[in-house]
């Protein structure tokens, strides 16, 4: 018993925790609290949860009741929006990035210029678990994303999609 706490003690004073708490911090306050400040547009109502983050927010336009939970992370491009329509959710872990790198062959690709486009979620949408929304993608109002699917085309409106790549599976009645 006093191992495992001589252990955790020594942790506490150790420098890789300080430095992981600085990170977690600033982390907290430059991706979430400077990103809810700086949005493009925010509509009444909206829950960004501590742990989600938003990057380039300034291009972030969230509509009334919009829910971001846990550990989101909406990542808008310099010169790319993402729209999120009212009343839709976010389930915890969703990614959406409307930003990605380019994959010409002869130039390596940590050198290449960014492939932005923007990113449309209707109204009443509903995003499960771990979804991944990609570059260019429309969703339609209504339509619901399950757990884990990447999403890489436009999804119409009403339409339950779900996979990799995400497909129809079903309809909202």
């Amino acid at each position: 018993m006093f191992d495992k706490i001589k252990k955790y003690f020594s942790l506490f004073f150790s420098g890789i925790f300080w430095f992981q708490l600085k990170q977690i911090i600033a982390l907290f306050f430059t991706d979430n609290l400077w990103g809810i400040k700086n949005l493009g547009g925010r509509g009444k109502g909206v829950v960004v949860r501590p742990s989600a983050k938003l990057a380039y927010s300034h291009n972030i336009f969230l509509g009334d009741n919009v829910h971001i939970q846990r550990d989101c992370y909406v990542w808008a491009g310099k010169n790319s929006t993402i729209t999120i329509g009212a009343n839709t959710m976010l389930s915890p872990g969703v990614f959406i990035i409307s930003d990605n790198h380019s994959v010409k062959k002869n130039q390596l690709i940590r050198l290449q210029e960014g492939a932005e486009k923007d990113i449309v979620i209707g109204e009443d949408v509903w995003l499960g678990a771990y979804a991944i929304i990609l570059p260019g993608v429309h969703i339609g109002d209504g339509a619901v994303i399950g757990a884990g699917a990447i999403v890489t085309r436009d999804v119409e409106p009403y339409a339950i999609v779900a996979g990799n790549p995400a497909r129809k599976i079903s309809e909202r009645s």
